[in-house]
């Protein structure tokens, strides 16, 4: 199994867990263990999850922990009446909105720390929504939209509740914009946030099976603590800008590889010069598409960020002289590819931009980026994977003082 398949199976941990603990609760046999379940544990897991949250400062996930806190508490303390009451039926619709959108809101906000305006405002959003639902409905100031609603919720034969197409279009909007953010920003958090509102919605969609809520909630904050580990792990190892492996998890392979292994250093050139002449923006947009040509360098290569404008491949069991040949493909791919710069005098007016098309040419640019690669293979003579990495800076040195765009490899 590839490196790459083992990542999507570790993003897709959180989604194995409450998966696997819906199938189980489709089996007869599975009230045994349903039971022995404390009804409390969701609530110690949330708090746990809320504290790790925070130290980590991951703040998202400490507002996915508070969201689920209060569904699970509205469940307990509000919903195990008939469905045929009011009240019931209310809140049972209520929670399910807030719970999902909540969720979706969630995936949009970006991490600015827990004890911040920021963090504190999005918090009372959720206790607050949650409390105002509670109140209103146990005051009896819902009691009027009742009358309007019961027609639209059909009770199935296996007690199954659902508000129609409304509620029904309300749960697919918010659980699409997570997919939709999910697949965008690819990071074990919006992961995360998807396995809940599908965890949520399981239970609403079930919820007249026996301990469905403590069961699926215990499971659903057990993959937030997996999600937790994720993004902790892909903030040490994982760079932020390309997405790539970072330096420590280059550090970390190297230090499990057998004797037979090369390494290749990958520079762009001129990268000061062309940042200073476009901008830092220009210069992130050149490392993210130099890194996603990296990434398919084939041979078995594993792509890792070094530093600056600096990449490394890692070829474990290859030889220099069978890897040189994809290196050099690689680099004609990245040369070969036209980067079109905008024009940095484009009128902010989007009126007066229009009025100008045709008639003042737009000043866009076509530019060209190259690479320069050296290569080290591993030789008896090396006591240190340190030892192999200076040899493939030596050999890139090389490749940049003889002309650059080439691939030179270490002599032996």
């Amino acid at each position: 199994m590839t490196v790459t398949a083992l990542k999507y199976l570790w993003k897709l941990v959180p989604f194995s867990i409450v998966a696997c603990a819906y199938l189980l609760l489709q089996f007869s046999w599975s009230g045994h263990w349903v039971d022995s379940i404390h009804p409390s544990l969701p609530y110690l897991l949330s708090a746990l999850l809320l504290l790790v949250s925070l130290i980590f400062n991951r703040s998202r996930l400490a507002l996915g922990a508070i969201n689920a806190c209060l569904a699970y508490a509205f469940i307990q303390n509000g919903m195990q009446k008939p469905f045929t009451e009011a009240s019931t039926q209310l809140l049972f619709i209520g929670t399910a909105i807030l719970f999902s959108w909540h969720l979706c809101l969630t995936g949009f906000y970006r991490e600015r720390g827990s004890i911040s305006s920021w963090g504190v405002s999005r918090l009372l959003l959720i206790i607050g929504s949650y409390l105002t639902l509670w109140f209103l409905v146990r005051d009896g100031y819902l009691d009027a939209l009742h009358p309007v609603i019961e027609s639209y919720i059909s009770t199935h034969k296996h007690d199954r509740a659902w508000l129609g197409l409304a509620l029904l279009l309300s749960q697919l909007g918010s659980g699409v914009l997570l997919l939709v953010l999910t697949l965008w920003k690819r990071t074990s958090t919006e992961t995360a946030l998807l396995a809940a509102w599908l965890t949520g919605n399981a239970i609403f969609y079930d919820f007249a099976v026996n301990g469905i809520s403590t069961t699926l909630f215990t499971a659903l904050l057990l993959a937030l603590f997996i999600s937790l580990i994720q993004s902790a792990y892909d903030l040490a190892f994982v760079d932020a800008l390309t997405l790539l492996p970072g330096r420590r998890a280059l550090d970390e392979k190297m230090g499990t590889l057998t004797k037979h292994y090369c390494i290749a250093m990958v520079d762009v050139d001129h990268f000061k010069k062309f940042n200073d002449s476009y901008g830092h923006d220009t210069g992130d947009q050149v490392l993210r598409l130099v890194a996603s040509k990296i990434r398919k360098v084939g041979c078995g290569g594993l792509a890792y960020r070094y530093g600056g404008e600096e990449f490394a491949i890692l070829f474990p069991k290859r030889s220099a002289e069978l890897v040189e040949p994809a290196l050099n493909k690689l680099r004609e791919a990245i040369s070969s590819y036209q980067m079109m710069l905008r024009n940095k005098e484009r009128t902010p007016s989007k009126k007066l931009g229009e009025k100008l098309r045709g008639v003042v040419a737009p000043r866009q640019k076509n530019v060209n980026i190259t690479v320069s690669i050296g290569i080290a293979q591993k030789q008896p003579s090396h006591h240190s994977a340190e030892e192999v990495i200076k040899d493939a800076d030596e050999a890139l040195y090389r490749a940049k003082n003889t002309g650059r765009n080439r691939v030179v490899t270490k002599a032996s």
